[in-house]
């Protein structure tokens, strides 16, 4: 006998909590991915880098 699952995704409602605090979430995760990086940030990257590539030729 075959056991077959349901795919189909449930559908939600508006007053649904769930729903609503996954909206929110998403929200925030696309408000912090549109941010810019501070330059600072950029420079700590941009120093790792360096010592990164500067181990690889000395080996």
């Amino acid at each position: 006998m075959e056991h077959k699952t349901n795919t189909a995704k449930p559908r939600k409602r508006p007053d649904d909590p769930n729903a609503q605090i996954a909206t929110k979430l998403r929200a925030f995760y696309h408000s912090v991915q549109d941010e810019t990086l501070p330059q600072r940030f950029l420079d700590l990257l941009e120093k790792l880098d360096a010592v990164e590539n500067s181990a690889q030729r000395a080996e």
